[in-house]
């Protein structure tokens, strides 16, 4: 039987001796040679290294030596940068709200010098020489030792003190994988930066820099990531403020086995984040067969007070101050990356930058939308369900389009005179044929919101109540939140170029106003509206799709938005 247990004896409440502290904290810092190999490379960023060369024997078990070619560290300070909670990365509270560092914890060296042997050698920019010191305690003064400008740091015998905690290490092929993908990452994660790997007097990879140099930047993802997966991945760039997402996204049919090549940097520094994980497969998530895995080489650059980096002792995990917005942002880009690559199967590299769009208010944004001179995928999709007419067909009807005025009427020159298109018009016109198609199919197709949109409103909301099934049948989620406020979260994808929060206020203003509407009287009503809301400046691109459908239909020169321009209307014109 188990014998009862005793109660513990008293032990006195006492300051662990310094050594003893270290070594628990190197168990936060420290789990393996990779570790090191992080923790060093991190410093050599930080210090404004341009080049970095890692050298490893046995795995990193043995030997450890990363050398840069940075800043350096003065004399005066070289016995400190061993010393526990020692950093020149922070000095107040209100430094932690913003780091743009890599390391700032300070017990990193320290650390690691509690459960190796160490030895950092510098030179500072303003030193003629450099200097040495050893660990644990760096308690010698430095040495004058011969050094270029940067910073040597020496690890040997791992964990040569602590006997216990070197069983758990596995066997040199291993653990040099694990420096290895460690190298990788950090080579990946700062392009404006050459690598050198070397394991057991072997050259793995030199790395030149590849600073502003697309092609070089993409020889850098090749040579690391492979060339199967640069072959099936698109280049993407997306921004909304001061929010950017860029880098490379395997597509669908590139998916792996095994989670192995999914590479995600937050300010430049590689994270693990449930979040970015949902995201990314949520993204995905109808788009891969079970058990396979998206491959990606991805770049998050945000402002630094909207995230957290210190939730964690080895900064693999960070928490977002707006993780909902970061997380709708990247299933947005994603999904709008992956839909354009299966509308043109062409691009295999490259796609339109599509701009994330705040009104002028400060407002958060309403739909995606393409920037100039493209025409919006969705817009474009809807087009497609009629015959594509011709550029000649086109030019044989109205000629070659001259301008657009005013940002209403399209000004073409035909051989037998100028004619003219209500742009507007036109549009209203095309929406109006659009929806009823699709409402005779019984679906109209939504966009979710990047980010959902509050918006004040003059009427009573209570008025809503009577519309809200014709409201959501045309495409609009709209919840109330307040006597005067609501919350608009998806839209119809026919109304992309619409200005959406100044558009919802003024269009339930003229709904509320009637009873008993129909859905096709509630259709015209938001047609009638919406031409006078559209957000962008139309360019020759986006007056295809409105093109094409006036071309489709029977008597396109007797539309009502189509005239031909005599000499007074022209005066007109130009006058105005």
């Amino acid at each position: 039987m188990p014998q009862p247990q005793t109660a513990p004896a008293q032990q006195p409440i006492r300051h662990l001796p310094a050594h003893l502290a270290n070594q628990i904290a190197a168990g936060e810092v420290v789990e393996r040679p990779a570790s090191i190999v992080k923790e060093l490379i991190e410093n050599s960023l930080d210090a404004g290294a341009r080049r970095i060369t890692v050298i490893l024997k046995q795995g990193g078990l043995q030997y450890i030596c990363v050398q840069d070619d940075g800043l350096g560290i003065p004399a005066e300070e070289l016995h400190l940068a061993l010393a526990p909670h020692a950093t020149s990365k922070i000095s107040r509270l209100e430094d932690l709200a913003a780091i743009i560092s890599m390391g700032f914890r300070g017990e990193a060296l320290a650390s690691i010098a509690s459960v190796a042997h160490v030895q950092i050698t510098s030179r500072n920019h303003d030193d003629e020489r450099g200097w040495t010191v050893q660990g644990p305690a760096a308690e010698d003064k430095p040495v004058p030792a011969a050094h270029p400008q940067g910073t040597t740091v020496t690890v040997q015998e791992l964990f040569f003190n602590t006997p216990a905690r070197r069983r758990f290490l596995r066997s040199e092929r291993t653990e040099y994988r694990h420096c290895e993908d460690v190298v990788r990452r950090m080579a990946l994660s700062r392009f404006d930066v050459s690598f050198v790997l070397k394991h057991n007097q072997r050259t793995v990879f030199s790395l030149p820099a590849a600073a502003v140099d697309a092609a070089a930047q993409k020889q850098r993802v090749l040579r690391l990531c492979g060339r199967a997966f640069i072959q099936q991945a698109m280049a993407l760039e997306f921004q909304h403020g001061a929010m950017q997402l860029h880098g490379w996204l395997g597509l669908p049919e590139a998916a792996r086995p095994q989670s192995d090549l999914q590479y995600f940097f937050v300010n430049g520094r590689i994270i693990r984040d449930r979040v970015i994980s949902h995201a990314l497969r949520q993204a995905f998530a109808d788009r891969l067969y079970p058990g396979r895995h998206p491959a990606y080489v991805l770049y998050l650059t945000l402002d630094p007070t909207e995230v957290d980096v210190n939730v964690h002792p080895t900064k693999h995990e960070v928490r977002f101050h707006h993780g909902r917005l970061v997380h709708d942002f990247l299933v947005r880009c994603v999904d709008e990356t992956l839909h354009l690559q299966g509308k043109n199967r062409s691009l295999p590299y490259a796609r339109q930058d599509l701009d994330w769009h705040v009104p002028a208010s400060g407002n958060a944004p309403e739909f995606s939308e393409p920037g100039p001179a493209t025409v919006p995928p969705r817009v474009a999709e809807a087009a497609s369900r009629y015959p594509v007419a011709s550029a000649s067909d086109v030019n044989r009807l109205f000629g070659s389009l001259l301008t657009v005025l005013h940002d209403r009427y399209a000004l073409f020159e035909h051989p037998s005179g100028l004619r003219i298109i209500d742009v507007p018009r036109l549009y209203r016109d095309y929406l109006a044929h659009q929806f009823q198609e699709m409402l005779v199919e019984g679906r109209i197709p939504q966009r979710p919101l990047l980010i959902p949109q509050h918006l004040t409103v003059a009427i009573d909301t209570a008025c809503l109540e009577e519309h809200h099934e014709l409201i959501e049948k045309i495409g609009f989620d709209l919840g109330v939140t307040g006597k005067h406020s609501v919350i608009l979260r998806r839209g119809p994808v026919l109304l992309d170029r619409i200005d959406i929060t100044q558009f919802i206020p003024v269009w339930l203003g003229e709904l509320t106003r009637h009873t008993a509407l129909t859905l096709d009287e509630v259709v015209a009503d938001l047609l009638r509206l919406a031409a006078d809301f559209v957000s962008t400046p139309w360019q020759e691109s986006e007056l295809s799709p409105l093109l094409n459908w006036l071309m489709n239909s029977k008597e396109p020169m007797v539309h009502p938005a189509v005239g031909v321009l005599d000499k007074r209307m022209l005066d007109t014109l130009f006058r105005s």
